[in-house]
């Protein structure tokens, strides 16, 4: 497809955006230069809904209940670690139940990536740096381990743990040194009412 050379009009000018009262916006270079790289899905969510209920100096007030609702969160440390994350790369500020979003750190992700990576040379071969997907996918698997452990605790302190098939007593449940394979046993175990 080729871009055009002029200015593109919209396919519906009648419905174009306007400012009426307040006003958000998010920085281009969110995206352009990577700040959003790396990044789990409700990461992004919690930036973007901080960045559309924000005044002017980026400040918000939601209550933690309320972004759970609008962001579809189950647990607690969900919005936590979302929100810790965000607090990590520069991007929000948190204090006493007080969002920021901040205005973009000057070195954008991808340009100081770009600077620091070594030479296929110079790499590690133990691999201690993980790329960004992949430090992704396993907070979001731990967040999601997380959400099962404390389900099946639910569950557990609900009724028997009979009424779920064989788990093993509440407190190892707590326990995050409970194998893989313990985890595909109990996941393995038909359901008995």
């Amino acid at each position: 497809m080729k871009m055009p050379r002029s200015r593109p009009r919209p396919p519906r000018p009648e419905r174009r955006r306007c400012i009426r009262g307040s006003f958000s916006w998010i920085d281009h270079r969110f995206l352009r230069e990577g700040f959003d790289q790396g990044l789990t899905r409700l990461e992004k969510l919690l930036y973007f809904v901080l960045v559309a209920v924000s005044n002017q100096d980026g400040v918000s007030f939601y209550s933690d209940a309320r972004l759970a609702e609008l962001l579809d969160i189950r647990f607690p440390h969900e919005l936590e670690a979302a929100r810790n994350e965000l607090v990590v790369r520069d991007l929000i500020a948190y204090a006493d139940g007080i969002y920021q979003v901040l205005d973009l750190p000057a070195c954008s992700p991808r340009k100081t990536r770009d600077a620091s990576s070594p030479l296929p040379d110079q790499a590690s071969p133990s691999g201690s740096s993980l790329p960004p997907v992949r430090r992704t996918a396993l907070r979001e698997a731990a967040a999601d381990l997380e959400s099962v452990k404390q389900l099946l605790e639910r569950w557990g302190a609900a009724g028997s743990n009979r009424s779920i098939g064989r788990l093993p007593p509440s407190p190892s449940l707590r326990s995050s040194t409970m194998s893989a394979t313990s985890w595909s046993r109990i996941g393995s175990q038909p359901h008995r009412p």
